[in-house]
């Protein structure tokens, strides 16, 4: 397996996704694995905002002196996020699309000082038309994934995770095999589409790379062209090990 990191020049404002790609002479093949970063995907559909331009609520107002957080990036949490748990100092707590994400992935690194960058809007419909570009215009097939970074309970520093993907399966159910004992596994699934996420991302990095796409060369997934939603990706939170763990 190789993971490739493809160099961008910095962008600003609305660009054309698949252009870009292109533009930047890499060298796609047939069931490459496309992994693109939420941040770059964001920039190119114009989901960057000038945080002066907020209206600040009432709501935004008191969580933001609650948990010391600049009130209008309160609000824009509130707008984005679907169910807010609680908060520490600087962040809330939230689900976005089936994801738990602090301040509802919103960042405001590595866009211009005073504005702040969203999620994608519709990140599994960008990732599904960007796989038919490639076959349209390219003729190949190739996967596509979303990628963010992510911290994860009690360990230090970030990994990659997929808010969305197109063109294989994005879970593996290993439910009714055999571990290495003969041992029936009953609760096993395989994150597939996490998993390729975390490689690229250590790759692509953090800061000032200017890397915002990488290609995954020889991954053995399950190509599909279903329609896929977070849904393929998440569980509800009632489900969930931690916020059930949590609430006890």
């Amino acid at each position: 397996m190789e993971i490739l990191p493809i160099s961008i020049n910095v962008k600003k404002g609305k660009f054309d996704l698949f252009q870009s790609l292109i533009q930047s002479a890499f060298k796609f093949h047939e069931n490459d694995i496309v992994v693109l970063s939420s941040k770059f995907i964001s920039m190119s559909e114009g989901s960057v905002l000038n945080l002066d331009k907020i209206k600040i609520s009432k709501r935004a107002r008191d969580l933001a002196i609650k948990y010391h957080m600049n009130s209008k990036l309160a609000e824009l949490v509130i707008r984005e996020s679907d169910y807010i748990y609680k908060g520490v100092p600087g962040f809330l707590l939230t689900i976005k699309d089936g994801m738990m994400a602090p301040n509802a992935g919103i960042d405001r690194s590595n866009v211009p000082l005073g504005y702040a960058i969203l999620y994608p809007h519709a990140p599994f419909k960008s990732a599904e038309n960007l796989r038919v570009k490639f076959i349209v215009n390219m003729g190949i097939k190739v996967g596509i994934i979303i990628a963010d970074s992510r911290l994860m309970p009690t360990r230090i520093g970030t990994i990659g995770i997929a808010i969305a993907n197109a063109g294989f399966e994005p879970v593996e159910d290993k439910r009714g095999k055999k571990d290495l004992f003969g041992n029936i596994l009953k609760v096993t699934f395989i994150a597939v589409a996490d998993s390729l996420a975390s490689m690229a991302v250590a790759v692509m990095g953090e800061s000032d790379e200017s890397t915002p796409a990488a290609v995954i060369r020889g991954s053995k997934v399950t190509a599909t062209s279903r329609k896929l939603s977070w849904h393929d990706l998440a569980v509800e939170p009632a489900q969930d090990i931690y916020t059930r763990g949590l609430q006890i």
